[in-house]
């Protein structure tokens, strides 16, 4: 009989079989590894391995090193925070500072506005020792020394332009506190002390 006369054999699927197998294998290993940790006579505990020490040693000091860069970065931030807010302050004060400085300013040149034109009324309405024309130097009026003569003064209305030459009226007074009423066109000579426009 040759081999072709033998009936011919249905193929089987080889790929299952294979399948099958690997399945087996995986298991049969997994078992094995599993009956070996629990008999204690198989495979090392992994984490008990020095490169599993090593690595977990590594890794506590990378996270403490980060730990410890997070605690330097949040006081940094801190810190920066808190001389932020004290700057903001800062010149929050200084810019009242600056906004009183300029309210004062203000009412110290009108106080001295106020002064300057007191004064110039005041110099307008007062004649002091000297010779003055009416309406030019001094206001025309009626005026009356600020304080009582104590000793013999002289003064003398004159007509102006006449150097001295034309008294309209004239006194030596040696008490007392004399007046006078001065007109436009007059010059007034005084040595007796301030007068005051009445």
């Amino acid at each position: 009989m040759t081999i072709s006369d033998h009936p011919a054999q249905p193929a089987k699927p080889a790929p299952t079989r294979t399948r099958k197998r690997r399945w087996w294998i995986a298991v049969a290993v997994a078992m094995a590894f599993l009956v070996g940790i629990a008999a204690g006579g198989g495979s090392a505990d992994p984490v008990e391995s020095p490169e599993y020490t090593a690595l977990s040693a590594e890794l506590d000091t990378a996270e403490a090193a980060t730990e410890t860069a997070d605690a330097r970065a949040e006081s940094a931030e801190t810190t920066a925070a808190a001389k932020a807010s004290a700057l903001e302050t800062r010149s929050n004060d200084l810019d009242a500072q600056s906004a009183e400085l300029d309210a004062r300013q203000v009412a110290l040149e009108a106080r001295e506005a106020a002064v300057t034109t007191t004064e110039q009324q005041i110099a307008a309405t007062q004649i002091a020792n000297g010779t003055w024309t009416v309406g030019t130097d001094i206001e025309p009026g009626s005026y009356r020394t600020a304080e009582a003569v104590t000793s013999m003064c002289y003064w003398a209305i004159l007509r102006s332009g006449t150097n001295g030459a034309d008294i309209v009226e004239n006194d030596l007074p040696k008490g007392g506190f004399p007046t006078v009423t001065l007109s436009a066109g007059q010059d007034f000579e005084n040595s007796c002390g301030v007068w005051n426009k009445q």
